[in-house]
């Protein structure tokens, strides 16, 4: 038996029982007939002939239909009762509707202006058109209506049992009938076979076409993403609002002609950025789509579905990927729903944080980009950065208090572990960004009451565990505070966390030699028990933490009170170097030493001939507001970081990276 075609398949499951019901109505309506004909037939019998003038035409005897048996029908027989069936049954399997799209007669008149104009509406679009399909620019009137040979297509479809193969002919009919007169019954063809290409080979479901070239296949894709934008925006054009979201007209005809393609483009989009290798064509895939994101919001569950693959390209893959997906995400953001862009946020971030457990210095560079790119995302909408942030400050306090309090092993591991140290260091990026003194010009930064709890938090993490293993896990967190510092100009007490590592034994004691190379300490925050007590462990800790101590004195240069606060800290460095064993401890403490003396006489002499109280807080705040000179603080933090930068490149060629087999 030969196999039953699928619109056969199509047409027993929607419309045979429509179809017998309607040949038994018919058979009834016949019967009837027949007996009416036959009574007029013996009462004319029975009655005088008729007078010439008199003679009427006589009725054509009705002819019955006969019967066809459900095997006749599956046979075939059924097609005659097709013939008036529209187009729209030749693809079947469209799930998301784009069969039952109308077209929408679009005005012929004026396109040779159109595409004058598409150089100044979208310049990349007529770029693109000259570089790869220069000759659909140059159509005239002796060229085929494009509309004309897509219903061509669509009837030799019809007289076909097999999908119809996509063609380099029927594709550039395709591309014309699109960029002369944007025709929605191109696009539908368009789409479906994108679609096709998407899933090829995918042999669970059928679909409207079939691809066999592999040219045709790129061509199939790249049409499809670079025309969809041009023709949408021409139909229902979208216009930005000043808070970054875009206005769509959702109550045109147009609109609900182009709500199921819009749909279509979408679903086919996720599909090819789950399944495409080639990270050139997945770049086109997102930079394209990004010109549809206006049109995404109105189906929530297939944002939804293209978010995901954003946040998936924007975590791995290479960087002009990670960028074009982070752009697209950005889009979304931007101009997304209060739900929408909770989910954003919220996927970003534990994005950001299953990124973080594994940090190398080959992943770190892409660690650090999510970060920076990230934050960018929480300065988009304050009320919904704020709550997200508040939540997932919140978490890490709570996992901080546990620790604190049942002192468990797991308890612990949940607290020091990269991604706890990561999220600290991002939400000290993201609070330094929203709090600067640029935002605030504007008002108070709706971040700024998060600062203390995210002090408090990191404080107590570097306080976890004070032995010197753990060093390099304070460096980290120093220098996050040091961040936010140096941002909002919030005091924090970090000169205690350094000053402890000084007077530890891994300065107070004689250290031994070793042959052990530098850590790198940018990608470790526990040393191996190798390191401990040795000569070139205590050497680095020296430089990286007489560095920050620089660094933290160096946001209180010019504050009117400098003097007096390193009070404290003058008489414990001095301590220090009288009973340290480390010489190159002892050169850079001797170095800060030197300067701080010379930031504090220079305070001193500037404040000489103020004629404010100490409670006079705006006139204590903008001491030295005026003054344009440097604080010698200041002059030889930025000669310091210099000559690091030069002593970085170095130590990165030798540096030893701990791996987890030493931890």
């Amino acid at each position: 038996m030969a196999k039953v075609a699928k619109r056969t398949k199509k047409f027993v499951k929607n419309k045979l029982e429509q179809e017998l019901q309607q040949r038994r109505e018919h058979k009834k309506r016949s019967a009837h007939v027949r007996e009416r004909q036959a009574k007029q037939t013996r009462r004319a019998a029975s009655a005088p002939a008729p007078r010439d003038d008199d003679d009427e035409e006589p009725v054509q005897e009705a002819t019955e239909t006969p019967a066809m048996g459900v095997d006749e029908f599956l046979q075939g027989g059924f097609r005659e009762g097709m013939e008036s069936e529209s187009d729209e049954d030749d693809e079947a399997g469209d799930d998301d509707g784009l069969d039952e799209m109308e077209d929408v007669s679009d005005d012929e008149e004026g396109h040779a202006q159109d595409l004058e104009k598409l150089k100044e509406t979208d310049p990349e679009f007529y770029k693109y058109l000259q570089e790869n399909d220069e000759d659909l620019l140059k159509f005239g009137q002796g060229e085929d209506d494009a509309e004309d040979a897509d219903e061509d297509v669509d009837e030799d479809a019809d007289e076909e049992e097999a999908v119809p193969l996509v063609t380099p002919a029927m594709l550039k009919q395709w591309q014309q009938a699109l960029l002369q007169q944007h025709s929605l019954r191109a696009l539908r063809r368009l789409l479906l076979a994108f679609r096709s290409a998407v899933h090829t080979g995918d042999e669970e479901n059928e679909y409207a076409y079939r691809i066999e070239d592999g040219a045709v296949f790129s061509k199939v894709l790249i049409t499809a993403l670079k025309y969809m934008p041009h023709v949408v925006e021409h139909h229902v054009p979208a216009r930005r609002l000043a808070d970054g979201r875009f206005k769509v007209p959702t109550h045109t005809k147009r609109w609900s002609t182009l709500v199921r393609p819009i749909r279509s483009y979408f679903l086919s989009v996720v599909h090819l950025l789950k399944t495409m290798p080639e990270a050139d064509m997945v770049y086109v895939a997102l930079t394209e789509s990004a010109k549809m994101i206006p049109y995404l919001h109105q189906d929530r569950r297939v944002a939804r579905d293209y978010i995901k693959q954003l946040l998936q390209h924007w975590s791995s893959g290479e960087d002009k990927v990670r960028l074009a997906a982070f752009s697209c995400l950005y889009v979304a953001t931007a101009s997304a729903a209060d739900e929408m862009v909770d989910f954003c946020l919220k996927g970003a971030y534990h994005t950001l944080v299953r990124s973080t457990k594994q940090t190398t210095p080959h992943t770190m560079p892409n660690i650090v980009l999510m970060k920076n790119t990230a934050c960018e995302l929480y300065t988009l909408h304050p009320d919904a950065a704020y709550q997200q942030a508040f939540g997932f400050i919140r978490q890490l306090a709570i996992s901080l208090r546990n620790c604190l309090k049942l002192k468990t092993k797991e308890q612990f591991q949940g607290v020091l572990n990269w991604p706890y140290v990561h999220c600290l260091d991002f939400w000290s990026m993201v609070l330094a960004k929203t709090c600067c003194d640029e935002r605030e010009e504007r008002g108070p930064s709706y971040m700024r009451p998060l600062i203390y709890p995210l002090v408090q938090v990191a404080l107590g993490v570097a306080r976890l565990v004070p032995i010197s293993r753990y060093f390099p896990l304070r460096l980290h967190i120093v220098r996050a505070m040091l961040r936010v510092m140096q941002a909002t100009h919030v005091y924090i007490p970090l000169a205690a966390l350094v000053l402890e590592v000084f007077e530890s034994p891994e300065f107070q004691r004689r250290a031994k030699g070793a042959t052990l190379k530098p850590l790198d300490l940018a990608t470790t925050f526990r040393a191996p028990v190798a390191y401990v007590r040795t000569r070139i462990y205590a050497e680095q800790l020296a430089e990286e933490f007489a560095f920050v101590l620089h660094e933290f004195l160096a946001t209180q240069a010019r504050s009117i009170a400098f003097p007096e606060l390193v009070i404290p800290i003058v008489v414990q460095l001095r301590r220090v170097l009288k009973t340290g064993h480390s010489a190159r401890l002892a050169e850079s403490l001797r170095t800060v030493l030197d300067k701080v003396q010379q930031n504090a006489a220079w305070i001193e002499q500037r404040r000489q001939g103020i004629e404010f109280a100490p409670r006079d807080h705006a006139q204590v705040a903008r001491f030295l507001a005026n003054e344009p000179a440097e604080a010698p603080l200041q002059a030889a933090l930025r000669l310091a970081r210099k000559v690091r930068a030069q002593r970085q490149k170095l130590l990165e060629q030798t540096a030893h990276v701990v791996g987890d087999d030493e931890e």
